[in-house]
C-alpha cells in the first residue's frame, strides 16, 4: 500500500505541478499580450500624437505667414496712401499753378500784327504722324498768337501748324491792337 500511496502521491503532485506549469505558461502569454497591446496602443497613440503635431506645426507656420503677409498688406496700404496723399497733394499744386500754354506761330516783324485766338484739342489728336487719345496737355487751356500782315495770312498760318485733320480746333483770330515793334538794324 506504500507504494499505491506513493504513486498517488506522485500522480496529484505531478498534476498539481503540471497544473502550476500551465498557470505559469498562461500568465507568461498574458503577460506577452498585454505587452505587445500596451506596445501597439503606445505606438498609436504617439502617431496620433506626431499627425497632431504635425497639424499645429503647419498651422503655426500658416499663422506666421498670414501675419507676415498681414505686415506687408499693411506696409503696402500705407505706401499707397503715402502714394495717393502725394498725388492728391500734386493735384491740388497742379490746379494751384492754373497755367496756360501759349503757341507762337510766325515772327514779328515790320508790317505785321499779332493776332490770337483759343485752341482746342480733338478727340484723336495726331502729332508727328502719331496718333494719340490721351495727352496730358487736355487739361489747361491754350492760346495761339500769330504774327501775320492780316488776319487771312493769319488764319492761313495758324491753320497750317494746326491742321483739322491733326485734331486741332482753332477758334477765330482777333487782331490785337500793338504793331509788330520795328526792328532797328545797326
Amino acid at each position: 500500500m506504500a507504494a499505491v500511496v506513493l504513486e498517488e502521491f506522485s500522480i496529484t503532485l505531478f498534476v498539481i505541478a503540471l497544473l502550476g506549469a500551465v498557470c505559469m505558461v498562461a500568465m507568461v502569454l498574458f503577460r506577452q499580450t498585454l505587452l505587445y497591446a500596451t506596445r501597439n496602443a503606445v505606438a498609436e497613440m504617439e502617431g496620433r500624437v506626431a499627425k497632431t503635431r504635425a497639424s499645429f506645426d503647419g498651422a503655426v507656420k500658416a499663422h506666421e505667414q498670414n501675419q507676415a503677409r498681414t505686415r506687408d498688406l499693411e506696409e503696402e496700404r500705407r505706401m499707397i496712401q503715402n502714394q495717393l496723399a502725394e498725388a492728391q497733394r500734386r493735384l491740388l499744386a497742379a490746379q494751384a499753378d492754373n497755367f496756360e500754354l501759349i503757341h507762337e506761330v510766325g515772327e514779328a516783324g515790320a508790317g505785321r500784327r499779332l493776332y490770337t485766338g483759343s485752341l482746342s484739342l480733338g478727340a484723336t489728336l495726331t502729332v508727328n504722324q502719331t496718333a494719340t487719345t490721351h495727352s496730358h496737355l487736355r487739361g489747361c487751356p491754350h492760346q495761339v498768337e500769330v504774327w501775320a500782315e492780316n488776319q487771312a495770312e493769319a488764319l492761313r498760318l495758324a491753320r497750317q501748324a494746326f491742321p483739322e485733320t491733326a485734331g486741332f480746333t482753332l477758334s477765330m483770330l482777333q487782331t490785337q491792337d500793338a504793331p509788330a515793334p520795328q526792328l532797328v538794324a545797326s
